[in-house]
């Protein structure tokens, strides 16, 4: 892939340079916007296909809203000046008439085609003359190498080593290397998932027993692993509940999931209250007395509810009164699942009230999480067993910035601010601060003011989620609030770029 890194274009451009990249075999040599300047205009091929036993294949990708009415084609509701094909074929010329001076010939000495991509929708009944037999469409996407090997077949001769070597210098020269946060991410998180799937297959091997406690270290996958046994066994027609401690992650499961049925996911708390109608009166004893009222309210879930299967997902945080209710809501012959981790106890449970089970926990101590920069922070904070995935990205390097006091800081978060949103081009979804204190405890007025979709969590809240870039605030080593699971649990958030603000000890 030349450049190595998506740098720019729309969504269907990145979604036909990753398909091109996981697809094609290693003898192709694949270029993203290819540059022309020819004496009538600036021209470009979304993206050049070469083969050595095939030839070269020039490819004009349309994404969004595309038709044709009377004879004119749009693109999002704007005409465009010339067809796809137009397009293409001009682009094409010019670039036959580059590479036949770049190699000293008349001719090409390969098949150069083009080809106009719609990557997704599917092949219409009736396309415009123009285009037929030239049109490739997500039908043809989903199995790439074979179709650019149809429409180029096999040369009796492969092109000569040194034609292949001009032709890639020569190409190559119209290209930009410098690679933008967007790509850099992309590219980072296609990595990750890949990692994290190879857990989920792990995972797999321990399906056959019913009951099991998986204890997994931070950025192991434990959630998307709870989320992914608990979609399974739903769309096998189990009733499954998958209960977590953490609302905003319940609430973000739910939207990854979507709506499938036999499938409830619940913060645990919430439940108990909705079980009996309650809510907390903020009392320090609150919850050690309703534990007295809610088994009765859980037994008689157990009957109505009957759930298969009950998963946990963060179960170090589930106080004993709250195993109390989920113990008595989970029927003697369901399948019960419990994900934990005992590094990530912030807030101090009594982990022997956990249910256990006559056989070794499963156990994942690989972080498929964050990237190598961000795990050499977390490091000196993580239990000796955790391990880096050997394949993970290096990503961003930490920023650490030292003040006296919180308005230095302040001053100095504007500043970050300023440069991620504005020259960066970052949006605020993508950056998280984080802190241990509430929100009108921080200072923070004038800077959330200022940023409206910009988003303040303590670490507690924001347990089990994960922020692309993330910024702690105040973090000062002789505050209780800041001890080494509090650090462990809250630098692990961040999964491509970390910034540590902090206060002088």
């Amino acid at each position: 892939m030349i450049p190595e890194w998506f740098t720019q274009g729309p969504d269907v451009e990145l979604q036909v340079w990753r398909t091109l990249q996981s697809q094609l075999s290693a003898t192709w040599t694949v270029w993203h916007h290819v540059g022309m300047q020819t004496s009538f205009a600036p021209l470009e091929i979304d993206f050049l296909c070469f083969s050595p036993e095939h030839g070269l294949l020039a490819i004009e990708v349309k994404g969004g809203d595309v038709t044709l009415e009377n004879g004119v084609w749009f693109q999002d509701g704007k005409a465009l000046r010339w067809s796809p094909y137009q397009q293409i074929n001009r682009a094409g010329f010019a670039l036959r008439d580059f590479l036949c001076e770049a190699l000293a010939c008349r001719a090409l000495p390969f098949p150069f085609l083009k080809t106009v991509w719609f990557p997704a929708v599917s092949r219409p009944q009736e396309e415009p003359l123009e285009g037929r037999g030239m049109t490739f469409y997500a039908e043809e996407l989903a199995h790439v190498q074979q179709t650019l090997e149809c429409y180029l077949p096999r040369l009796q001769q492969r092109v000569a080593r040194e034609t292949v070597f001009t032709l890639q210098q020569a190409l190559s020269k119209t290209l930009s290397y410098q690679a933008s946060w967007q790509s850099r991410r992309s590219l980072a998180d296609a990595r990750l998932a890949k990692l994290t799937l190879e857990q989920a297959h792990a995972l797999d091997a321990f399906s056959h027993f019913s009951r099991l406690r998986v204890r997994g270290c931070a950025g192991s996958g434990k959630t998307l692993l709870a989320l992914r046994r608990a979609y399974q066994l739903a769309q096998a027609g189990k009733q499954v509940l998958l209960l977590c401690f953490n609302l905003l992650l319940a609430s973000h499961l739910r939207q990854i999931a979507g709506h499938v049925p036999g499938l409830r996911i619940e913060a645990v708390n919430d439940l108990v209250l909705t079980l009996l109608n309650r809510k907390e009166d903020g009392s320090p004893d609150f919850w050690r007395r309703l534990a007295r009222e809610v088994v009765p309210a859980a037994e008689a879930f157990r009957v109505e509810e009957a759930p298969d299967v009950v998963i946990v997902d963060e179960g170090q945080d589930f106080s004993p009164a709250v195993w109390t209710a989920v113990k008595a809501l989970v029927p003697d012959e369901a399948d019960f699942i419990i994900f934990y981790d005992p590094e990530q106890n912030i807030f101090q449970r009594d982990l022997t009230a956990m249910p256990s089970f006559p056989w070794p926990d499963a156990v994942l101590t690989r972080n498929c999480r964050n990237t190598r920069a961000v795990c050499d922070v977390l490091r000196p904070h993580a239990p000796a067993s955790m391990v880096l995935h050997e394949d993970a990205p290096m990503g961003e390097q930490p920023e650490v910035y030292t003040a006296q006091n919180r308005k230095a800081l302040r001053e100095r978060l504007k500043a970050l601010l300023g440069r991620l949103l504005g020259e960066q081009g970052i949006t605020p979804a993508e950056i998280v601060l984080m802190g241990a204190h509430a929100v009108q405890k921080m200072g923070l007025e004038e800077i959330l003011g200022s940023y409206p979709d910009l988003r303040y969590f303590t670490y507690r809240k924001f347990k089990g989620l994960e922020a692309p870039i993330l910024i702690l605030l105040d973090v000062n080593e002789t505050d209780p609030l800041w001890d080494r699971a509090a650090c462990y649990t809250a630098i692990s958030r961040a999964v491509h770029k970390l910034i540590l603000l902090k206060l002088e000890a």
